[in-house]
């Protein structure tokens, strides 16, 4: 008979509704071929091993190399939450050489600690390492929420250059994560400490698997409306990125003519799926002319760009009597944009007021 107690029953709890979001993720038919959702469900399976550990641990149920299972399962989880959010933030993954660093923590975990040589068995247990096995996971845990926020640092650099509908929830709920993740960590080393109620723990475990199980069934790819094959870092900010342009002065300014064309006759800004890649193929162009045509002659990157018109056809409806009767989502549709408080935040940036007061003015 398995033998719980009130803390290692939240811990179990939290477990099992872990592994439920990944199973609902890898079974779902909308999510399952993706290849975020199998990065996620890894990081809920490595996670829920970690948690479940403390029921192994109350039942004394250990192997020769079980009772590692709590900081190997953690070693595993981070570095499967970092691909998922990099995978997110990115509308194609290749392989690179530099990710299989993220395997060396595990690897010198295994060696110096699961199957040393003979020769470390009595070393790797005193003095110094025995402090740095305790708090090899905690290291690990701050260099992934520092590297995790650093990606998303990124990702809000290049978006504005590739779409201009992007819902600020898609990953708004990243950032939540990892302030969550955060006050997690603190709680966990002052908890390790001695300085706080140890049960307190517990509670926010339970109450972080729920949490994440909303968002995780909700989440949706951002880029996936991008071109596959377009290369992502070739328009983002700063002062090389067009060097090896190819384009002359005359091209861009003929360049921007056409586009001025498209958006007045065509009205492609309506469409709140567009990207910079299907505004490219409206061109016949390729994606990194349309940016540099964009910031160079237009003086605006793609959202800013494509807001403008959507923010003046708005404008327009809100001024239509025949459009009176339309609330403020709907009027926000029309006009192209695929969500209330993107449309409401570049409404501002724009006309420096909000849709309602200018609704009342006109």
């Amino acid at each position: 008979m398995i033998i719980f107690n009130f803390y290692t029953l939240l811990n179990g709890i939290s477990g099992i509704n872990l592994i439920s979001i990944a199973l609902y993720g890898l079974f779902n038919k909308q999510q399952r071929n993706s290849s975020t959702t199998i990065f996620l469900s890894l990081f809920c399976v490595f996670l829920s091993l970690n948690f479940l550990s403390d029921i192994l641990i109350l039942n004394q149920i250990f192997g020769a190399y079980m009772r590692y299972l709590d900081e190997l399962s953690l070693l595993l989880a981070f570095p499967s939450l970092y691909f998922y959010v990099l995978l997110l933030t990115k509308n194609r993954l290749t392989f690179k050489w530099q990710y299989l660093l993220h395997g060396l923590p595990i690897l010198f975990f295994l060696l110096v600690w699961v199957f040393p040589p003979h020769s470390f068995i009595s070393w790797n247990r005193a003095g110094a390492m025995n402090t740095f096995y305790r708090y090899y996971n905690h290291l690990q845990f701050l260099f992934y929420i520092i590297t995790i926020f650093r990606l998303l640092q990124k990702n809000d650099q290049i978006s504005p250059e590739l779409i201009a509908g992007m819902d600020s929830s898609n990953l708004r709920w990243i950032k939540q994560l990892l302030m969550v993740m955060f006050i997690l960590f603190t709680v966990w080393v002052l908890n390790d400490a001695h300085l706080i109620n140890g049960d307190l723990i517990n509670y926010l475990i339970l109450l972080f698997s729920y949490w994440l199980g909303y968002h995780a069934i909700r989440q949706k790819n951002i880029y996936d409306n991008l071109s596959p094959d377009f290369q992502m870092e070739s328009v983002a900010p700063g002062q090389n990125r067009y060097k090896n342009s190819k384009l002359t002065e005359n091209h861009k300014k003929s360049y921007a003519a056409r586009i001025k064309e498209l958006m007045i006759h065509e009205k492609p800004y309506l469409n709140n799926e567009l990207t910079l890649t299907s505004l490219a193929d409206k061109l016949d162009l390729k994606p990194i002319y349309v940016s540099q045509v964009l910031n160079e002659e237009f003086q605006e990157n793609f959202y800013a760009f494509i807001n403008r018109y959507r923010i003046e056809e708005s404008q327009r409806l809100l001024k239509d009597k025949r459009y009176e009767n339309y609330s403020i989502h709907a009027i926000a549709l029309e006009a192209g944009f695929n969500s209330k408080s993107t449309f409401n935040k570049a409404f501002r940036e724009i006309a420096g007021i909000s849709p309602s007061e200018y609704q009342k003015r006109a």
